[in-house]
C-alpha cells in the first residue's frame, strides 16, 4: 500500500517545494521594492507635467492673482479654513489648525523631500551580504602573516586622538504667525488683542524673544540658550505686521523676524512697502527672504527655483543692505534641489511649517516651527510653549 503511494507523495513534495520557491521570489522582490522606496525620495505628483513648462520672467511687483498667499496649503490640512473670495483676495489653508479644541498641529512635509537619515541608512548594503560575500570567506582563511618581534612598533600622533565636541542642547519654540488682523473665520490671521494677550503671557513669564543672531550663536555653541527662550516669525511680509505687530512688540520690548518675498511688496495693500519694511528693520526685526513670488517650490523647475532664491536673497541686499542667512519656504515645500540650491547660496538655516521645537538634532535647513492659529484660545497657546 505505501509503495503504491510513493509516487503521489513524491509529486507533492516537489510541487510543495516549487511553490515555496516561488513564494519566496515573489516575497524578495516586494521587499527589494520596498527597500528601494524607502532610500529613494518620492516623485512629486504629476512630475513629468509640473515640472515641465517655460521659466517665468518674474519680476518685483508684478501682480499676484488672489490676494494673500500663507505659507500653509490644502495639501496639508485637507479643507480650506475661511479665506477671503473675490477680487478682495484670499488667505489659503492652514495645518488642521485647532477650533476650540487642543489638539497639537500634525503637519507632513512634501513627498520630495530628502529622506531622512534612518530611511538613507536603510539603503546600506548589509557587510557579509550579496557578491562579497565569497571573497571575504576566502580572505578570513587565508593565513595571516606572522608579526614581526623586531618590527617597531608605530606611535600614534597625539593629534590623532579625536576630542569629543560638546554639542549644544536647547529646546526652542519657534511660533509662526501670519496676518494679524480681524477675521474670526479664518485660523490664519490672529486678532491683534491675542496678539496682546499672548505677548502680555510671554512678558509675565519672563520668557526672552530671540534675534536670528542669538539663535545662530546658540546652534553653534557660542552661548547659551535663555532658560525661556522663544522665536517669534511672521510669514508673508503682510502690512498688518508693520501696522499691528509691530507696535505690540515694541510695547514689551520684543524682537521677531519677518519673512518677506520681495517680488509681492506693496501688493494690493497687504503686503508692507520696503519703506515699512526698512522702518521694521530698524526697530529690530530680522528680515529675511521667503523665496521671490511665494510660489510651490517643489513643483518647479530647477533653474526656476534658482530664480526664486538667488533673485529674493538678491533684491532683500539692495532694498535692506541685509544679508541671507535664513530662508523660509513658501507654504513649508521643498525638494532635494530647493536643498541643494540653498547650500549652493550659503544659506545656513531655513525654517519649514513641521509642527514642533527646534532642537539641534534637525537638519540646520528644515527646522521645525510651531503654528499659532486665529482660532485657538489663549490655554491653547500656553500649551504649545510646553516641550
Amino acid at each position: 500500500m505505501q509503495q503504491s503511494f510513493a509516487p503521489l507523495l513524491a509529486a507533492a513534495a516537489l510541487l510543495c517545494v516549487g511553490c515555496t520557491s516561488e513564494n519566496r521570489g515573489t516575497l524578495n522582490l516586494a521587499a527589494d521594492r520596498a527597500q528601494e522606496e524607502r532610500s529613494s525620495p518620492a516623485a512629486p505628483p504629476n512630475a513629468g507635467k509640473e515640472q515641465g513648462g517655460p521659466t517665468p520672467t518674474l519680476v518685483p511687483n508684478t501682480s499676484v492673482p488672489g490676494g494673500r498667499s500663507m505659507d500653509t496649503s490644502s495639501a496639508h490640512s485637507g479643507e480650506a479654513h475661511g479665506g477671503r473670495d473675490g477680487n478682495a483676495g484670499h488667505i489659503a489653508a492652514i495645518p488642521n489648525a485647532e477650533s476650540g479644541s487642543e489638539a497639537a498641529h500634525t503637519v507632513k512635509t512634501s513627498s520630495d523631500n530628502a529622506p531622512s537619515a534612518a530611511e538613507a541608512n536603510s539603503s546600506r548594503p548589509v557587510a557579509g551580504s550579496g557578491s562579497g560575500a565569497a571573497p571575504q570567506a576566502a580572505a578570513d582563511q587565508a593565513p595571516a602573516p606572522a608579526a614581526s618581534a623586531t618590527a617597531p612598533q608605530a606611535a600614534a600622533p597625539p593629534d590623532a586622538v579625536a576630542k569629543p565636541t560638546k554639542k549644544p542642547k536647547f529646546s526652542i519654540p519657534v511660533l509662526n504667525y501670519h496676518s494679524i488682523g480681524v477675521e474670526p473665520d479664518n485660523n490664519a490671521v490672529l486678532d491683534p488683542k491675542k496678539l496682546d494677550e499672548q505677548m502680555a503671557y510671554l512678558a509675565k513669564e519672563g520668557y526672552t524673544t530671540l534675534t536670528l543672531r542669538q539663535f545662530i550663536d546658540i546652534w553653534d555653541g557660542n552661548a547659551e540658550a535663555p532658560a525661556k527662550a522663544v522665536l517669534l516669525t511672521f510669514d508673508d511680509g503682510y502690512t498688518d505686521n508693520y501696522t499691528e505687530a509691530m507696535p505690540i512688540l515694541k510695547k514689551y520690548g520684543f524682537r521677531a523676524t519677518m519673512f518677506v518675498s520681495p517680488g509681492m511688496t506693496g501688493q494690493d495693500g497687504y503686503f508692507a512697502e520696503w519703506d515699512q519694511i526698512r522702518e521694521m528693520r530698524d526697530n529690530g526685526w530680522d528680515i529675511q527672504p521667503h523665496g521671490m513670488t511665494h510660489p510651490y517650490l517643489h513643483k518647479m523647475t530647477l533653474e526656476q527655483q534658482r530664480f526664486e532664491i538667488t533673485e529674493s536673497i538678491k533684491q532683500l541686499k539692495e532694498q535692506t543692505g541685509i544679508d541671507t542667512l535664513v530662508f523660509c519656504y513658501p507654504y513649508g515645500m521643498r525638494n532635494k534641489d530647493t536643498l541643494k540650491l540653498l547650500e549652493e547660496q550659503k544659506v545656513r538655516f531655513a525654517f519649514t511649517i513641521d509642527q514642533g521645537f527646534t532642537e539641534p538634532t534637525q537638519q540646520p535647513l528644515q527646522l521645525k516651527r510651531i503654528f499659532v492659529g486665529g482660532k485657538e484660545s489663549m490655554a491653547t497657546f500656553m500649551k504649545k510653549l510646553k516641550p
